[in-house]
């Protein structure tokens, strides 16, 4: 199994994430009256008001179906109580949080591939396409996780940063010491092993379900529900390799885009009754401060995109493929009013996932009218940690870490036990001799028996005894 990475860097100022409520919506709805004014007759519909496609559950019956159990989780409504316009004129209409103009967009994609949008602050999907009608399957959701590879090095770097780690630690990575951004910018898979082992994996599982992650399979292909802590047979050695869900993943990046907060995914805007009054939820959208907004700021600073690969725009994202019996691409990354996670597999991977990504990006930008923003730059918060550079605890003097801190007191040559004790006997025996009686020049006087006499005010005529 290899490992690669298109990774693109810049800096930049903070992101201000554009949250559209339910109430805003619908006062925009054809006819712009208020709630539900000029919506469409129909079951589903888009943010906009319009109907989905006639034909969208039956190409689409997975995401159909996500969206009925989101309806009866969050509203108690279940399928047979939806408008129908012969049996049932007077059901509930569903306002999803779909944008038509990205939908259509992701529904371009051809071949073994799938994309999902969501909006980062507010959780919303905005397109999920899982290709199911031309697959079979929903190749973006949990019934179809796939190995994340190094995307899922932003998870493991939150972590060690939520930990009291900087972007300038290091960690070892084999035969060599690297930075945490280092680690992940060129994917030092050695280096993410070091760091996930560190703090273990429920720890840092406990983080990607925090920031959005909600299941992983393991290596037998069991999903683990991460919300209810099923960690076993997840080995903090090789977490890419693992199988995530695409619309997860998007949820993660959109997490690190809104400075940390989560927000949970969901298909559901609004319900309408007959008389086009908004249904109230029962279940409100969970959100809180999954990881330090700090924290957040410098995965971006880790993962930012040149300013000229969209138009002097700032961006951050992770590139990745994952070669196994087909080579699986994949590229997440966040502009900060949307996230986006593409996913492709076989011939459909041999551009990589940027251009799925970009695709949905694009679109969204000149449908949306997204203004350019900056990021903030790196945070300088954490320490420079040296754990884990040596497995004895102790620091190699020619290592990168001991060439970039030479004055560091960890750096300092390591003696051996016997060295230890031979310098310290030489201590013990290192007193200064007595010196040697010197010899004059001159010959000394004999010696006298007589006392020498009181000395007075008259010339002194016997020296040396003046």
């Amino acid at each position: 199994m290899q490992f690669s990475r298109m990774h693109l860097a810049v800096g930049g100022a903070a992101a201000l994430v554009v949250a559209v409520g339910a109430s805003i919506v619908l006062g925009n709805l054809p006819g712009g009256g208020g709630a539900g004014a000029g919506a469409d007759d129909a079951a589903l519909l888009y943010n906009d008001g319009r109907a989905l496609p006639a034909d969208f559950a039956d190409t689409n019956p997975s995401l159909v179906e996500r969206i009925h159990a989101e309806l009866e989780t969050r509203y108690g409504i279940t399928a047979d109580q939806l408008y129908d316009e012969d049996a049932r004129p007077d059901g509930y209409r569903v306002v999803l949080t779909l944008d038509q103009a990205l939908q259509d967009a992701a529904e371009e994609t051809s071949g073994e591939a799938g994309v999902v949008a969501v909006e980062p602050g507010t959780g919303a999907v905005l397109c999920y396409y899982g290709a199911e009608a031309e697959t079979g399957a929903d190749l973006v959701g949990s019934a179809a996780p796939h190995p994340s590879s190094s995307v899922f090095d932003m998870i493991t770097a939150a972590t060690a940063l939520e930990s009291g780690a900087s972007i300038d630690s290091w960690w070892s990575d084999d035969d060599t010491d690297v930075t945490l951004a280092e680690a992940v910018q060129q994917n030092r898979d050695g280096a993410m092993d070091t760091m996930a082992g560190e703090y273990g994996a429920d720890t840092v599982l406990a983080t990607a379900n925090g920031m959005g992650l909600t299941a992983m399979a393991d290596a037998d292909g069991t999903l683990r529900d991460l919300a209810a802590g099923d960690y076993d047979g997840l080995d903090p050695a090789g977490l890419g390799t693992y199988p995530v869900p695409v619309v997860d993943m998007a949820g993660v990046y959109a997490t690190i885009a809104a400075g940390g907060e989560y927000a949970e995914t969901h298909l559901v805007d609004a319900v309408l009754d007959s008389g086009d009054a908004e249904i109230g939820a029962e279940q409100d959208i969970r959100t809180n401060q999954a990881i330090a907004e700090t924290t957040a700021q410098d995965l971006q600073f880790i993962g930012l995109g040149e300013a000229d690969a969209m138009e002097d725009r700032d961006f951050f994202g992770i590139g990745a493929d994952f070669h196994g019996s087909t080579t699986q691409s994949w590229y997440v990354g966040a502009i900060p009013q949307l996230s986006v996670a593409a996913w492709a597999n076989g011939s459909a991977a041999a551009d990589g996932g940027m251009p799925l990504w970009r695709n949905v990006i694009d679109t969204a930008i000149e449908t949306k009218g997204y203004e350019a923003e900056r990021l903030p730059g790196a945070s300088g918060a954490g320490e420079d940690l040296t754990d884990g550079i040596e497995d004895d605890g102790s620091m190699d003097p020619d290592g990168e870490y001991c060439q970039a801190h030479p004055d560091d007191a960890a750096c300092a040559p390591s003696q051996s036990p016997s060295e230890a004790e031979s310098s310290s006997e030489a201590e013990e025996t290192s007193e200064e001799p007595e010196p040697e009686p010197t010899t004059s020049s001159e010959p000394e006087p004999e010696p006298t028996t007589s006392l020498p006499e009181e000395t007075t005010s008259e010339e002194c005529t016997s020296w040396p005894f003046c």
